[in-house]
């Protein structure tokens, strides 16, 4: 599970890892079961989540992935 602190305009992105092949289907790339976001925390300027995804996601905030 990862925990990560989200202020206004701010955001995550998921995808699947770098080694997933291209023609996996979604049923293959959900197969160890779905995406879970929890808010865990708030107050009046962040919110902490909680996400707990398969090991075959990739999750990042946004600003570490550059422009996209």
């Amino acid at each position: 599970m990862l925990v990560l602190e989200r202020k206004s305009g701010e955001s995550i992105l998921i995808y699947p890892n770098d080694d997933i092949k291209p023609d996996m289907t979604v049923e293959e790339l959900f197969s160890d079961g779905p995406i879970r976001v929890a808010v865990k925390c708030r107050d009046h300027i962040a919110v902490k989540l909680a996400i707990d995804a398969p090991h075959k996601m990739k999750i990042l905030r946004r600003e570490l992935k550059g422009n996209t």
